[in-house]
């Protein structure tokens, strides 16, 4: 079984929307949820890798986003 980031305590927060809430709503900011900075960073980085994969996707598939 993967291992899971570690969250700090005592949080209070909720979604219904992960995707938006966590790369273009800016609710679910990796900073505020996690506790060790390097995981932070490996999140950043993978939100970066995914939004790079959809603009390639919208920008060279016609009619990729409806």
């Amino acid at each position: 079984m993967e291992e899971l980031y570690e969250v700090k305590e005592g949080l209070s927060v909720s979604t219904s929307e992960f995707w938006y809430d966590l790369t273009d709503g800016g609710y679910l900011n990796p900073e505020d949820i996690l506790t060790n900075p390097e995981d932070v960073e490996e999140v950043n980085r993978a939100i970066a890798i995914v939004k790079k994969f959809e603009r390639s996707c919208d920008e060279q598939i016609e009619g990729f986003i409806q």
